[in-house]
């Protein structure tokens, strides 16, 4: 039997929820596990698509509206059209230029972490960041993001020598990053300790 991969977003979300929502996105994820065209896998799928290709558009606006016109799931047209706002106030402040990125599996024993940043830009200056969205309803909580910027910027080097890691709040047009006051140690700590406990957990209810 082969190591467990889970998402990179799907984790943060277990290491930064309480037992009843550590138990669902287990759930949730054994059976996107078995089905390629789960809710959960095709949701957000269009959006995404049409935020990687806006970036590179003339009229990032037209790309993105394109897909809020194209919904059909129930609630997609409302989740579409607030990520699609947020997204588009803040690439418009940002003055970037995209740049491509790679994606890694990041080890902890028996789980991998499946990490696949949806962009990358070089901003003004000069200097380039590796992004991944956050696209839910409900903000981002802070270790969540924690979680999810440590996690990328440990595999750096295979997304993007030099970059910088950012996670954004997408619905909110909200850019987070790791505060220079996080204790790393212990963030890694925390993040071990939070992987063999998902592992657990999905072991316990294969």
């Amino acid at each position: 039997m082969g190591n467990v991969v889970v998402a990179t977003s799907s984790f943060v979300e277990y290491a930064a929820a309480g037992r009843r929502g550590r138990t669902e996105i287990v759930a949730d994820q054994h059976a996107r596990a078995v089905d390629e065209e789960h809710y959960a896998h095709v949701f957000y799928r269009p959006i995404i698509e049409a935020v990687q290709a806006c970036v590179t558009d003339p009229d990032p606006a037209a790309t993105l509206a394109a897909a809020v016109a194209a919904a059909e799931l129930n609630g997609q047209a409302r989740a579409f059209t607030e990520v699609a706002g947020g997204f588009l106030r803040w690439w418009r402040g940002r003055g970037a230029t995209p740049v491509a990125v790679g994606s890694a599996l990041l080890g902890f024993g028996s789980l991998d972490l499946a990490v696949s940043p949806h962009l990358a830009f070089e901003d003004r200056r000069g200097d380039e960041h590796v992004v991944l969205l956050y696209l839910k309803e409900a903000p981002l909580p802070r270790d969540a993001a924690n979680a999810a910027l440590r996690v990328l910027d440990r595999c750096m080097p295979e997304l993007r020598p030099g970059a910088r890691p950012l996670v954004l709040d997408t619905r909110r047009g909200r850019e987070l990053r790791l505060s220079r006051s996080v204790n790393v140690p212990k963030l890694d700590a925390w993040l071990a300790a939070e992987a063999s406990a998902y592992l657990t957990h999905w072991c316990r209810t294969a």
